[in-house]
């Protein structure tokens, strides 16, 4: 009798694709899981490699902080095991991957499109290095560029004197500190809103798609529409699950890991900022403050600062910042 009921079982997987032997993959997001990035991109990624693997993954997504809500607590997850794959902001965690910071400079990323291809050339060459080493990385990208969402009006450097801001990265906020601003740090997007109403920032460097996701445009009138800096970004995965897995569970992975996820990150980043710029200001009364070309060269010189430090700040940083440059000159020309 057991034998039979063993045999039904067997067929029954068999039937229906899947085997006992699949390995569970945990993939966490802090983010909901109707939000952009992670029902266009993480889901489909992870279905793609259930696919490709022939019964051998069974990657599961974790949205909404199942495993952890704090944003700033995903990276730890892989590293503890709780979660196998994250989606990781590496601004929350400072000076684990700050070579990436790179990314954070203003005036520099134009596109997620750009910038995520732009910035796995740089880690596929080797110029990532650090905790870049520990992971297995499914992704590395950037995101659209932040531009400055406030409650108050901020059309030149001068208005920024005195006032509280958010920035997602130490970057971008030594940016904020060089233009006489008090940087805070330690908000992570899902806390925006509230950081906003509640009056413990007045604006924060960020873009639409964030905005949309968390909230942000109930509680800001202005979008000072500028390219003050993108966010850095990672997929990473536990490294030693990743090696104790099958080979063919590592090709399935693989075959849409690295250039391929980054690049399609970034197109569809970037896609879903625009869309979501439309309806956000279509439901809310914001003032899009387009700067002419005075005004932005007025901000420019501003934030001229930021990018030297950071060079002075980091080994071979004038070298990293040119590498980092051409690529991005490179993946414009090439989108």
């Amino acid at each position: 009798m057991k034998l039979r009921h063993f045999l039904i079982s067997s067929a029954a997987a068999i039937a229906f694709g899947t085997t006992a032997t699949a390995e569970i993959l945990r993939f966490s997001s802090f983010e909901p899981p109707v939000a952009h990035v992670t029902k266009n991109i993480l889901t489909p990624w992870a279905e793609n490699v259930n696919a490709a693997s022939g019964g051998e993954l069974d990657v599961q997504i974790f949205p909404g902080g199942t495993l952890g809500r704090n944003p700033a607590q995903q990276l730890k997850l892989v590293e503890d095991g709780v979660a196998d794959i994250a989606w990781v902001i590496p601004g929350y965690t400072p000076g684990r991957f700050d070579q990436g910071t790179i990314g954070e400079l203003p005036f520099l990323v134009p596109s997620a499109t750009a910038g995520s291809d732009a910035i796995w050339s740089m880690y596929e060459q080797g110029l990532l290095g650090g905790d870049y080493e520990n992971f297995k990385l499914i992704g590395v990208m950037m995101s659209s560029p932040n531009a400055l969402a406030s409650a108050a009006e901020i059309r030149n450097p001068a208005d920024m004197k005195g006032l509280n801001l958010r920035a997602p990265g130490p970057t971008m906020l030594g940016a904020i500190d060089a233009l006489g601003a008090v940087p805070v740090g330690g908000i992570t997007a899902p806390g925006l809103a509230e950081a906003m109403s509640r009056g413990l920032i007045s604006g924060t460097f960020t873009q639409f798609g964030a905005i949309e996701t968390f909230r942000v445009g109930e509680t800001m009138s202005y979008y000072l529409d500028m390219p003050l800096g993108a966010t850095p970004m990672l997929i990473v995965m536990n490294q030693t699950k990743y090696n104790g897995l099958s080979d063919e569970a590592k090709a399935a992975i693989d075959q849409y890991s690295g250039r391929v996820f980054s690049d399609t990150f970034g197109q569809s980043f970037d896609q879903n900022v625009a869309e979501a710029r439309e309806r956000v200001l279509a439901a809310n009364d914001i003032t899009v403050i387009e700067p002419d070309d005075a005004m932005t060269k007025e901000w420019e010189d501003a934030l001229a600062v930021s990018t030297t430090e950071w060079i002075a700040g980091h080994d071979n940083g004038q070298a990293l910042y040119d590498a980092f440059a051409a690529a991005i000159a490179k993946a414009s020309a090439a989108n």
